[in-house]
């Protein structure tokens, strides 16, 4: 058996049933674009470490395939971590499954890299990148991910369903994606957030261009959902426009949240916001930009309410004044 027929049986019968489905799609991107490349075609049989250590090396050198990626062409810390864990958890069950005796994986070690702290646009740069997108034609998504702090993944899945105009409130739903162009409902959990009137009522505007769709944003010429690599591409655009360097997508969820707590919107407003299980982890990411006030506030256990979040949303609005 080779390591590509391993990987397909194991992606089935276990990564599938134990993993979200975000991190099922997260595993499958690495194996299609760096472990089935790389090791593929080698029997389980002939996996030793000497080939192992060779893969892991030449994508830690060459496996860079963006080049606006700051280590092209070669890959982060991170990304090699997240290669390295995978392979390494997928070859502990095919030991298990007595394939082979012993996983060449567990021969090398990437510890946690430390913590990059978080990058996050001065407001001269917010206000030119909005200004750019707006030319471009693309400002009321891009607003959207900026002001309520969207990962990607949400930014393209969302509903006119999900928008409660006359409350302000969005609801994003973590177990929606889109795969092949289509909606996939998954269990996830739910999270609402308050918006500012000024966003609300650009995206009713942005309704009215296509009210017959259920889709937030619609690619088109396909009237399907956004593609991520088509978002990616439409985001470089408007870095290029605002003649920007390379600032990362997450960038602006980094800059949502900072602007947030900057703006007096307490730790656990923010946790809620961008969908962290615990206050804890936001706390972590954006300690250095914690007052001693909002540090206070992680002692605190009265749940937020609908009214926190409308008031959280007014204090957004100093985002639309850049």
């Amino acid at each position: 058996m080779t390591l590509r027929e391993y990987i397909l049986r194991w992606q089935e019968i276990c990564d599938k049933n134990q993993s979200r489905p975000t991190t099922y799609a997260a595993h499958g991107y690495l194996f299609k674009n760096h472990i089935l490349p790389g090791l593929g075609d080698i029997q389980l049989s002939e996996l030793t470490v000497e080939r192992v250590g060779e893969f892991l090396e030449e994508r830690k050198r060459f496996g860079g395939h963006r080049p606006e990626s700051p280590e092209y062409p070669g890959l982060g810390e991170h990304t090699m971590r997240h290669i390295h864990r995978l392979l390494q958890q997928c070859l502990d069950q095919a030991v298990r499954d007595g394939l082979i005796t012993d996983n060449p994986a567990r021969a090398f070690c990437y510890p946690k890299p430390r913590k990059v702290s978080a990058n996050v646009l001065t407001p001269a740069e917010v206000e030119d990148y909005l200004d750019a997108a707006e030319r471009l034609g693309h400002l009321p998504m891009f607003l959207l991910a900026l002001t309520a702090g969207l990962r990607q993944r949400e930014l393209i899945a969302l509903k006119w369903s999900d928008l409660d105009i006359k409350k302000r409130m969005l609801t994003i739903s973590e177990g929606r994606s889109v795969e092949q162009r289509k909606l996939v409902e998954y269990k996830g959990r739910t999270r609402t957030i308050g918006l500012p009137s000024e966003l609300v009522e650009l995206l009713a505007e942005e309704h009215a261009r296509h009210p017959g769709s259920p889709l937030m944003f619609m690619h088109p010429a396909t009237q399907k959902p956004y593609l991520p690599q088509t978002v990616r591409r439409l985001y470089s655009e408007i870095l290029k426009e605002a003649g920007l360097d390379h600032i990362r997508f997450q960038d602006l969820r980094h800059t949502c949240a900072v602007l947030s707590l900057q703006n007096g919107m307490g730790i656990k407003e923010v946790a809620q916001m961008l969908g962290h299980f615990r206050a804890t982890m936001t706390r972590q990411n954006y300690e250095a930009y914690l007052t001693q006030e909002t540090a206070q506030q992680m002692e605190q256990s009265d749940q937020t309410t609908g009214e926190d979040l409308r008031q959280a949303a007014d204090l957004l609005e100093n985002l639309l004044e850049f």
